[in-house]
C-alpha cells in the first residue's frame, strides 16, 4: 500500500473510529494500534498527526510521534515529545 493509500484509508475510517468507540482512552488505544499496522504498510503518519488530538496522543503512545511537535503544544501529552538532552 502507498503512504497516500493509507493515509486517505485512515482518514476514511476516522470518523467512524471517532463514532462508535465512544470512550476516548478505548479510543486512542485502537487507533494507536490502528496507526501502528497503517505506518507498517508504508503510511506516513505526519499526513494524519494534524486531524485531531487523539490521534496525535495515539502517535506519541505507540512511539510513532508527532512530526511537529511544536504545532500542538496545547495537547495534553504534548510532554511526551520532549527529549532530554
Amino acid at each position: 500500500m502507498s503512504w497516500r493509500t493509507g493515509s486517505t484509508l485512515f482518514l476514511e475510517m476516522w470518523p467512524l473510529i471517532q463514532a462508535r468507540i465512544a470512550d476516548s482512552e478505548e479510543r486512542i488505544s485502537f487507533t494507536a494500534k490502528l496507526l501502528l499496522a497503517f505506518a507498517d504498510e508504508d503510511m506516513d503518519p505526519y499526513d494524519v498527526e494534524d486531524v485531531h488530538p487523539e490521534i496525535r496522543s495515539a502517535l506519541r503512545r505507540n512511539g510513532l510521534g508527532v512530526a511537529e511537535p511544536e504545532r500542538y503544544t496545547s495537547d495534553i501529552d504534548a510532554h511526551l515529545d520532549k527529549v532530554d538532552d
